[in-house]
């Protein structure tokens, strides 16, 4: 800076601190500093509507089922009674044979036209569980049968046979049992007194 004078000097010093202020001053792109970046802020979203669970029911076991006794014809009018007359025991295997019978209590005669097979029986255990149900393959002729008893009179109908086995075809256990009659035939139905026996081995 020699030669120069103070005028010019102070003039230059002037134009440099100005240039470096200015350079201070001076703003760029690569100057500002960073911003945080924006957090990623889930959209508000409403919630669904809150549905239960399906619920899967437990496996239920059905209980074992018998053969449900067909649907019986309306009783019979006629003042009557019935049971059933036989041994009162028998042994395993060995076919026992019961006699359905008829008494007419009534003032009027009763008169049945009716089929070989319409005596229909089933039988309980001590708990009263159906161990023998009604057959429902048995085989009957069409053979008709007359059945006419006078007032005051007892009359056979039919007889039914039992040999000590459940439906299966299986011997039972030895004990009391009771044996369920019922004649449905004839357009009238006629249910016989409960018949108990008891089953040896």
């Amino acid at each position: 800076m020699k030669g120069m004078t103070p005028r010019i000097r102070t003039a230059l010093l002037s134009i440099a601190l100005l240039g470096t202020l200015s350079a201070q001053a001076q703003v760029s792109i690569f100057t500002i500093p960073a911003l945080p970046p924006r957090s990623a802020a889930p959209a508000p979203t409403t919630p669904a509507p809150s549905t239960p669970a399906p619920v899967t029911p437990a496996p239920v076991t059905p209980a074992p089922t018998t053969p449900a006794r067909p649907a019986l014809n309306p009783a019979l009018t006629t003042p009557h009674s019935a049971n059933l007359s036989g041994p009162a025991s028998l042994r395993g295997g060995q076919d026992t044979t019961w006699t359905f019978n008829l008494t007419n209590e009534g003032e009027n005669p009763i008169e049945l036209q009716h089929g070989a097979c319409d005596v229909r029986f089933e039988v309980l255990n001590a708990a009263g569980k159906v161990v023998r149900a009604n057959p429902t393959n048995t085989v009957c002729t069409m053979q008709l049968v007359v059945t006419n008893v006078a007032p005051g009179e007892t009359m056979d109908v039919q007889s039914v046979r039992w040999n000590g086995r459940g439906s299966d075809g299986k011997a039972l256990p030895a004990g009391e049992y009771t044996i369920r009659a019922y004649f449905n035939g004839a357009g009238v139905s006629i249910v016989a007194t409960d018949y108990p026996v008891t089953l040896e081995n």
